[in-house]
C-alpha cells in the first residue's frame, strides 16, 4: 500500500466544491486544502467512491484577475463516515495528481 502520510501543509477552509467520478458528482465542502490535496466532505451518501478511485475536485478560487474555476484530478486515499452533530457526512482524503500553486489563488472560502 502507498504511503498515505501528508507531506504538505494544509489550510483549513470551508470552500464549496464538487467531487466528480466518471459521470457522477456530488456537491460538498473542502474542509482543508494544500498543494498536494484536499479533504472533501459531503452529506450526499449516494455516489460510490472507494479508496484508490480516480476523481476530480472542482472549486472556484479568487486570483488577482478575478474568480477562476479550478479543476484538480487526483486519487482517493481514504474515505470516512462520521456524524457531525446534524447529519451523517462522508469525507474523502484526496491526493492531487500534480501539485497546485496556492500562492496564486485565494481559497479561504
Amino acid at each position: 500500500m502507498a504511503d498515505e502520510r501528508r507531506i504538505h501543509a494544509r489550510t483549513e477552509t470551508r470552500l464549496s466544491g464538487t467531487l466528480r467520478c466518471g459521470d457522477d458528482h456530488v456537491i460538498g465542502t473542502i474542509e482543508n486544502i494544500g498543494v498536494g490535496g484536499v479533504f472533501f466532505a459531503t452529506e450526499d451518501l449516494e455516489m460510490l467512491v472507494e479508496d484508490g478511485t480516480d476523481v476530480t475536485v472542482e472549486f472556484a478560487a479568487t486570483t488577482d484577475d478575478g474568480e477562476t474555476a479550478v479543476s484538480c484530478p487526483g486519487r482517493v486515499l481514504r474515505t470516512e463516515r462520521y456524524f457531525d452533530g446534524a447529519s451523517v457526512v462522508r469525507a474523502f482524503a484526496i491526493r492531487f495528481n500534480e501539485q497546485i500553486d496556492l500562492t496564486a489563488i485565494r481559497v479561504a472560502g
